[in-house]
């Protein structure tokens, strides 16, 4: 359970606070497996990205919409994260629940 935004494991991803989400996770006990997590792509946070990956977090999981990390990074041209996600197997042809793939957002190109 989060108890308060200012120590949240996924604000921290979000704003690449790699100490902090190193703390929250290895010291506290929070989880990483939930596919808020993506905050790290949506912001381009290449560390906090590589250490959520690290520990367990699941590149092809999908939020409430279909989505995952993949398409975030497509959507925002985050390229150095998409580059991560993609060297450790997230799947360019998952679909959200609109049909869109990682290939057709924006002009995202792999």
């Amino acid at each position: 359970m989060r108890s308060s935004l200012s120590n949240d494991v996924y604000t921290s991803a979000a704003y690449g606070d790699k100490e902090k989400l190193q703390r929250l996770v290895e010291s506290e006990g929070y989880s990483i497996s939930d596919p808020d997590g993506h905050l790290s792509a949506l912001n381009n946070r290449t560390a906090a990205a590589q250490y959520i990956i690290e520990h367990g977090g699941d590149v092809n999981a999908a939020d409430h919409t279909g989505q995952t990390a993949l398409h975030w990074t497509a959507v925002e041209g985050a390229i150095p994260v998409a580059e991560i996600l993609l060297q450790v197997g997230a799947r360019i042809n998952a679909m959200d629940m609109y049909g869109y793939q990682v290939c057709i957002l924006d002009t995202f190109i792999v």
